[in-house]
């Protein structure tokens, strides 16, 4: 089943990273070009949660305009394709980029 069966519309596959060892510098971990740096918002001190490698099948499902943290506002929803699981999380377009353009709104 592809993924676009498995969730009924196109989804918007991670297909790179950019910056990513400069974040893993400043909030820990050890990322690698591949990777989707998810953070939760101020009251959990913009901690990052989950990261996504695209060979796991992450796929940026939609975005919503949200409460800006660090001058971010936009908040995406990240999902893995097998599991079907996603999590909500702020980052910005430096981060990561998309297969087929900027994924729809929520």
């Amino acid at each position: 089943m592809g993924v676009a069966a498995a969730f009924g519309a196109v989804l918007f596959t991670v297909t790179s990273a950019t910056g990513a060892q400069a974040a893993g510098r400043l909030y820990g971990g050890n990322w690698t070009t591949d990777d989707v740096k998810i953070r939760k918002g101020p009251s959990t001190g913009t901690a990052i949660v989950e990261h996504a490698y695209k060979e796991d099948g992450a796929v940026v499902k939609c975005w919503v305009n949200g409460e800006g943290v660090y001058g971010n506002t936009t908040w995406w929803y990240v999902s893995d394709t097998s599991s079907g699981k996603g999590l909500w999380g702020y980052t910005s377009d430096y981060y990561f980029n998309v297969a087929n353009g900027k994924p729809p709104k929520c």
